[in-house]
């Protein structure tokens, strides 16, 4: 479709239970990005890891930044990437991020035109959970290798996220319900199938919209 395209899957490096490793986020991202590259070409970029994730800080396997200090790190990425590619398309795998690179994409678009595209991949599968039953699955079906074992657990609720820290509703980490007999590969394709698609066809409405 295009042949300056650049894909960058933006993740983070935050504990995701006792049985999946900190860089979930970036690696369901770095999976999106790269099954889009191959249905509309473009070059997919290294993921960034390492973002805002406060929320998660009492746990020992994140590490994060405030947002405060990432959004000029990567207003200056987005500026250089925007120079070399004619369309940077960022891929958030990490919901705790997104506001921060909405507004530098938006700012930046106001600045220069039409030149970034963020999408949120869980705005388009409302995942009922963090680390768990559906998380876990797209994990997999990413081709993710799991670092402990499964087992059931529920607690918290993701409504929680964003009021408060993590630490004060989950001691695993996981937040929702991890169901193991309702973990597969296979049901977390069909919903990595669906945010591929939406983000092709973002990428398709986003481009047109440069022709005029």
């Amino acid at each position: 479709m295009l042949q300056r395209l650049c894909i960058l899957p933006v993740g983070s490096y935050e504990q995701h239970g006792p049985h999946m490793p900190p860089t979930v986020d970036a690696e369901v991202a770095q999976f999106v990005a790269r099954e889009v590259v191959k249905k509309v070409g473009g070059r997919e970029l290294p993921p960034i890891y390492y973002t805002c994730s406060e929320e998660h800080r009492d746990f020992p396997q994140t590490i994060s930044v405030r947002c405060k200090s990432f959004i000029p790190y990567l207003e200056e990425l987005l500026r250089s990437a925007a120079e070399k590619c004619g369309v940077v398309v960022v891929v958030v795998g990490h919901g705790g991020v997104w506001e921060a690179v909405k507004l530098v994409a938006d700012q930046l678009n106001y600045e220069q035109g039409p030149r970034l595209l963020a999408v949120n991949i869980w705005s388009v599968v409302k995942a009922r959970d963090h680390a768990g039953t559906d998380e876990t699955s797209i994990y997999l079906a990413a081709g993710g290798s799991l670092t402990g074992e499964l087992i059931e657990v529920c607690e918290g609720d993701v409504s929680l996220f964003g009021k408060t820290r993590v630490s004060s509703f989950s001691k695993t980490g996981v937040v929702g319900c991890l169901k193991p007999s309702e973990v597969s590969a296979e049901r977390g394709r069909e919903m990595l199938e669906k945010i591929v698609n939406f983000v092709v066809k973002k990428i398709e409405e986003f481009t047109a919209l440069r022709t005029y």
